[in-house]
């Protein structure tokens, strides 16, 4: 797991206003002294690299952000294919043998329950109690695939391959699930990159008021605020426990009651 999905996000809004606030106090502090040592001719080389600073990490926070909502997007995509191929799987248990079937779909409401509770202990930073769920997940994909296994083996055919193909859907689908929330990540370069652009960005930033010898508190706090907040969002988006922006589970949920509602006994036409 990424260092920062241990930080609550409050926190790490308050380092980044902190920090930048520190580099601007200090870059206004060496300016008055060097403008008192008559240096005030530096002043629109200053305001240049200023600018070429803010814009640089303007670009760098806009680029991490678009990494962030991408890695967002496939754990999305990959939350999807997931339901849809649980669903998949559950119709196409009806067509095996009796035993089989109720076997099948039983697992297959323990398995929909299971991704539930692993999300929920995700949001708790509950890190052992998702890797066990983690576990017993594979573990009921082996329990599936040695279902479609015996099945086949009987001779069940083409239906019998539905329903096997649906369980190799889900098994991809838990893969790309798993790499997305754990190897698709905003990498530790750029995080380090962003932060030691933003706190020099703050450096010239208060040096270019120093020199001047005016200022105004409201609009420094303000801007380190705002760049700081970019960098909550980024922060959230990118790591899997997301705080502020939460994947909505409700299609695992009302697909877990249909299953349960469903009558396994019943024919297959029957419930048509």
């Amino acid at each position: 797991m990424n260092p920062l999905d241990q930080i609550p996000l409050l926190a790490i809004l308050a380092m980044c206003v902190v920090f930048q606030a520190l580099f601007i106090e200090a870059g206004y502090r060496y300016g008055q002294r060097q403008q008192a040592a008559g240096v005030k001719a530096q002043l629109a080389q200053v305001r240049a690299i200023m600018g070429a600073s803010l814009g640089l990490l303007a670009f760098m926070l806009a680029f991490s952000f678009s990494m962030a909502q991408q890695h967002f997007e496939e754990r999305t995509r990959a939350y999807m294919m997931e339901v849809s191929a649980i669903d998949s799987a559950y119709r196409g248990a009806d067509m095996l043998q009796a035993d089989a079937r109720s076997a099948a779909q039983d697992l297959l409401i323990r398995f929909a329950k299971l991704r539930l509770r692993t999300t929920e202990a995700a949001r708790k930073s509950d890190i052992d109690g998702v890797i066990e769920m983690i576990r017993e997940s594979e573990r009921i994909h082996d329990l599936l695939w040695s279902v479609a296994e015996s099945s086949m083996e009987g001779g069940g055919g083409e239906d019998t391959g539905i329903f096997a193909q649906s369980v190799l859907s889900m098994i991809n689908a838990h893969d790309a699930r798993l790499q997305s929330a754990l190897f698709n990540r905003v990498s530790p370069v750029i995080w380090i990159t962003l932060a030691i652009m933003a706190l020099l960005a703050m450096l010239v930033m208060g040096y270019q008021a120093g020199l001047t010898g005016t200022r105004s508190s409201l609009a420094t706090l303000t801007l380190a605020i705002a760049f700081s907040a970019v960098m909550m969002l980024i922060t959230d988006l990118d790591r899997p426990n997301m705080t502020l922006f939460r994947m909505n589970q409700q299609l695992m949920v009302e697909l877990e009651n249909r299953m349960e509602q469903s009558v396994p006994d019943l024919p297959y036409e029957s419930r048509r």
